[in-house]
């Protein structure tokens, strides 16, 4: 336990040294603030725009903004958000291999499993700070401005939004660990996550693939129950668990 909390207080260090944490909390409060931003200066926008639009033939009526209006821009802004936190641990195995690090900590009796367990969970640490702050600001702002911040289902559509967070991460560090190359597998997360969404054009499919579970806003429009996500969210659960164990499986059997 001792090597584990050591390889976990190292893993931290090396985010801070790296700046990776500090450009992980200021990209995603800036998505937090800019979600009910956005919302509160559409109307303004649009308004700028209403004289060279009107000389086009385009109108627009009377634009009512509401928390739903924030929280759309929230599910819009997801993807970003997993590529970001995907490309910024995609090298978090590779830089250990290709520097020889990881070889002084084996040789120390430090054992791969709990390189790989420490790694995978300062990745989970890192996409929960981040993903729960943007979370928070964008509730905190839509509280301030309007009274209907907290709109029905929004604690699920967030829940199963960051679950999907999970499944990548568990997904690409499977492929990290055993991979020399971490744009080797943030390509292959990629190619995975572009196969499941394709599946899911297949109405038999779409209700168990982990990509359902990015599409919260259905959810708080009323297009879907919360049942319509429980396959997937249980999917990609069981999914993040094995792949967490192919991660160690993966750096037991990687050549250094």
């Amino acid at each position: 336990m001792r090597q584990l909390f050591l390889l976990l207080q190292k893993e931290l260090t090396e985010l801070v040294r790296t700046k990776k944490a500090m450009v992980l909390l200021i990209v995603f409060g800036i998505f937090g603030i800019m979600n009910a931003a956005l919302a509160k200066l559409t109307p303004w926008m649009i308004s700028l725009m209403g004289d060279s639009l009107a000389e086009q033939g385009i109108t627009f009526g009377a634009i009512s903004v509401t928390a739903l209006t924030a929280w759309t821009q929230y599910f819009k802004n997801l993807m970003m958000e997993y590529i970001l936190i995907l490309a910024l641990f995609s090298g978090i195995f590779a830089q250990e291999y290709q520097s020889g690090t990881l070889i002084n900590l084996l040789t120390k009796g430090v054992s791969r499993q709990k390189v790989a367990l420490s790694k995978l969970l300062i990745a989970l640490f890192g996409w929960s700070v981040c993903y729960w702050l943007t979370f928070f600001i964008t509730l905190g702002y839509s509280a301030y401005y309007w009274e209907n911040a907290l709109t029905n289902g929004i604690w699920l559509a967030a829940f199963c939004a960051y679950i999907m967070g999970v499944w990548l991460l568990s997904l690409e560090l499977a492929f990290a660990s055993a991979l020399q190359s971490g744009m080797y597998a943030l390509l292959l997360t990629g190619g995975v996550f572009v196969l499941c969404y394709a599946l899911g054009m297949l109405p038999a499919l779409t209700r168990f693939l982990p990509p359902r579970l990015g599409d919260g806003l259905s959810l708080l429009t009323g297009d879907m129950e919360s049942t319509d996500y429980l396959p997937a969210l249980w999917i990609s659960l069981a999914f993040s668990v094995v792949q967490s164990a192919l991660c160690m499986v993966g750096i037991r059997k990687k050549q250094l």
